[in-house]
This record gives structure tokens, C-alpha cells and sequence, in this order.
């Protein structure tokens, strides 16, 4: 029973950090509430050049309303200076909502600028007889990475570990090598202060006049 409930507990642990996890890899880009409907947007954090973007929108209705269409445009830019349509997207077009929620996929050029990539969204619907409708309205959806720069910066980071790691090892040679100097002039020193005093002792001896020798 006790081995049941651990892993029942570790179970939770670990469905607990997915969900926390994914959550924390999308955001709410675009929210609305009027006139009977909601609309909520929500992408990824950053995106990769070459890669896939998932867009999830969610559309709901406080009451059964009518869409005419919720149309939205992704752009971004390339070369740094030209925006570019990444892709158009007619959602619930003509259509009878209560709630929706429907992913798409949008695909993100290899020549795509590092920086934002934006959405614009607008929309008509019919609420309690009267048509509603939500003006072209711009919003970020995303930011695209620097891929070169961060290879960069990832290489001038390893460049910088080789160095500091060279710079260490010089030091302690440094070290290695000023011990053995210092030990070196103590041994002059030493044979240096002894060949005085041996030198000192032979001339003493040498000038000290010899006693008579009586026969």
C-alpha cells in the first residue's frame, strides 16, 4: 500500500513539473473580452529561424453568437529591413461559436531577422442582432533568436575558459618556478657566507706567525 501511494505521489510530482513546464514555454500574446466574445492568443516565448511556430487560438462566446470571420496576419522581417507575410490565417470564418480552441502551424523562414515577429488580427461577428467588429489590431506574437550571435557568444565564452584556464596554469608554474628560484639564491647565500668564512679562516691562519720549536 505505502509503495502505491509513492508512486502516486511521484506521478503527481512529475505530471506537475509537464504542466509547469509547458506552461512556462507559451504566453498570452492577445486578449479581448466584448460583445459576447473572447479571444485569447498564445505562442511560444522565442522562436528558431528554420523552425515551426504553434499559434493556439481559443475563441468563446458568453452566448451562442455568429462569426462572420476572425482573420490574422504574421509578419516578420528579413534582411533586417523588408516585413514579409509569414502567414494569413481565416479562423471560424462564417461560422456558429460557443468555444473553439484550434492550433496552427506557422513556419518560420531560415533568412528571418532576429527580433519580433507581430500579428495583426480583425474580426466581425453578429451579437444579439447587432454586428460587432474589432478594427486591424497589431500586437507581438514572438521573438526570433539570434542564432549566429548566441554561436558567437557561445564560442568567445569557451575561448574565455581556455584562456582563464591557461592564465591559471601559468600562474602556478609562475609559482612553481619563483619557489625554486628563491630556494636556488638561499643555496647562494648559504655557499656565498660559507666560502667567506673558510676564506677568512685560511688567511687567519696563513698570517698567524709559526712558535719556535725548541730542540
Amino acid at each position: 500500500m505505502l509503495t502505491i501511494l509513492i508512486g502516486i505521489f511521484l506521478f503527481t510530482l512529475v505530471f506537475s513539473g509537464i504542466v509547469i513546464s509547458q506552461s512556462e514555454q507559451v504566453k498570452n500574446v492577445y486578449h479581448i473580452a466584448y460583445a459576447g466574445l473572447i479571444i485569447d492568443i498564445f505562442t511560444p516565448f522565442q522562436a528558431f529561424p528554420g523552425e515551426n511556430l504553434t499559434l493556439t487560438i481559443t475563441t468563446e462566446a458568453l452566448t451562442q453568437i455568429n462569426i462572420q470571420y476572425i482573420n490574422l496576419a504574421i509578419y516578420g522581417i528579413v534582411d533586417g529591413s523588408t516585413e514579409v507575410t509569414l502567414n494569413t490565417i481565416s479562423h471560424l470564418e462564417g461560422s456558429s461559436l460557443t468555444f473553439n480552441e484550434t492550433n496552427y502551424e506557422i513556419s518560420i523562414p531560415n533568412n528571418i531577422s532576429p527580433g519580433l515577429i507581430y500579428g495583426n488580427i480583425t474580426c466581425k461577428w453578429d451579437f444579439m442582432g447587432s454586428i460587432e467588429t474589432i478594427l486591424p489590431s497589431g500586437f507581438p506574437l514572438t521573438y526570433v533568436r539570434n542564432i549566429n550571435l548566441e554561436q558567437l557568444q557561445t564560442e568567445c565564452n569557451q575561448l574565455n575558459s581556455s584562456y582563464q584556464l591557461l592564465l591559471q596554469n601559468y600562474t602556478e608554474l609562475e609559482s612553481t618556478y619563483q619557489a625554486e628560484i628563491d630556494s636556488i639564491q638561499n643555496y647562494m647565500y648559504i655557499f656565498i657566507a660559507t666560502t667567506i668564512v673558510a676564506t677568512i679562516t685560511i688567511v687567519v691562519l696563513l698570517m698567524r706567525k709559526p712558535k719556535k720549536i725548541w730542540i
